[in-house]
């Protein structure tokens, strides 16, 4: 609302209240213990002749809290104190100790509004981020972080942790859960974030992103530690994994890292699957003798069966049981459609 407007509708106001007729109620908004009414007048648009076609409201949010939405209820009154209208208008995403102007405009466009009453009918405040950790990762500290817009795409807002291995012992995999949530609280997204290979009482930041459309819009988040992994259970991983086609089927590349302390054998399991997701077949390879610290490539062909075609494919990394040489395999630690992943 210009500054003009904001003059018209005090002086709007000034004058209806000189020569209101006796039975036209006074102006009243009454506000809540979240809520801070500074002033309010009528709203009157330039080019209305002046002609009241709402209110307009000057708030201060007074909650300790960001507000996640306000529900107003506004009743619209005539030159002869009729009721012109009665309107429920939300506010969304308030700011803690900000300060606002908020318009609710009467939708009958022929109205001439010379009073109205608005009391506030709830407010719902945005629950704080909460981010925990346990007795093995402590969550140092966290928080939103704006992303800069790139060249290539609009950048996302993100949860941002700085994250530290508590125990003495080398972290395989630590799994996270972020629920992004928007400013009612209500869940936007949830993502399990997986960190690899920490070491002893080491640091890192983190980002973790929502990935549902629209989710980048979130206002608050829960953070928790769901699993950590030591290397006495997990120790090789899968880093880099990719598939293309070539002469009589499937060819499958990628790299293994030792990330254990001693040398390690791993079985790694590939199952392929058509378009319907019904599996066509599986291939096992062993891959021994990686050293600690070491990556170990590994490639294979999976001779695809005739009349199928490979549409995705699934990874499991397993530990090779010596006495009969049989892998034993978790679930699977990577899928992806035909094409290429790094991981």
């Amino acid at each position: 609302m210009s500054e003009n407007e904001e003059m018209k509708g005090s002086t709007a106001a000034e004058e209806t209240a000189a020569v209101q007729p006796a039975d036209l109620p006074e102006p009243v908004v009454t506000g809540n213990e979240h809520l801070e009414i500074i002033s309010h007048n009528l709203l009157i648009k330039e080019g209305d002749e002046g002609r009241g076609s709402g209110v307009v409201l000057n708030l201060k949010n007074i909650a300790g809290a960001d507000i996640g939405k306000a529900v107003f209820k506004v009743v619209l009154y005539g030159a002869g104190g009729d009721v012109v209208d009665t309107l429920e208008e939300p506010m969304m995403d308030f700011g803690r100790d900000k300060i606002r102007n908020f318009r609710m405009e009467c939708p009958k466009p022929d109205a001439d509004i010379r009073s109205y009453a608005v009391s506030v009918l709830k407010t719902v405040l945005t629950p704080e981020p909460e981010a925990v950790g346990n007795d093995i990762v402590s969550i140092m500290k966290h928080g939103i972080r704006e992303a800069e817009p790139s060249a290539r795409e609009e950048g996302k807002r993100s949860i941002e942790l700085a994250i530290r291995n508590l125990s003495d012992k080398t972290l395989a995999t630590i799994v996270f859960e972020a629920i992004f949530l928007d400013g009612e609280g209500k869940v936007l997204d949830t993502i399990h974030h997986r960190e690899l290979e920490m070491k002893p009482s080491s640091s890192r930041a983190i980002l973790i992103t929502p990935s549902k459309a629209g989710a980048e819009a979130f206002k608050t988040y829960r953070v928790s530690v769901l699993r950590t992994v030591t290397t006495d259970v997990e120790k090789v991983q899968l880093r880099r994994h990719e598939i293309r086609s070539v002469e009589g089927g499937e060819e499958v590349r990628g790299m293994l890292k030792n990330i254990s302390d001693v040398k390690a054998d791993a079985a790694l399991v590939a199952t392929f699957k058509d378009s319907r997701d019904e599996k066509i077949g599986t291939r096992v390879a062993f891959i021994k003798d990686i050293e600690p610290g070491a990556v170990k490539q590994f490639h294979f062909i999976f001779n695809t069966p005739e009349g199928e075609s490979v549409h995705s494919y699934t990874l499991a990394i397993g530990e090779i049981v010596e006495e009969d040489n049989t892998p034993v395999v978790p679930p699977p630690v990577s899928k992806n459609t035909h094409g290429g992943c790094h991981c």
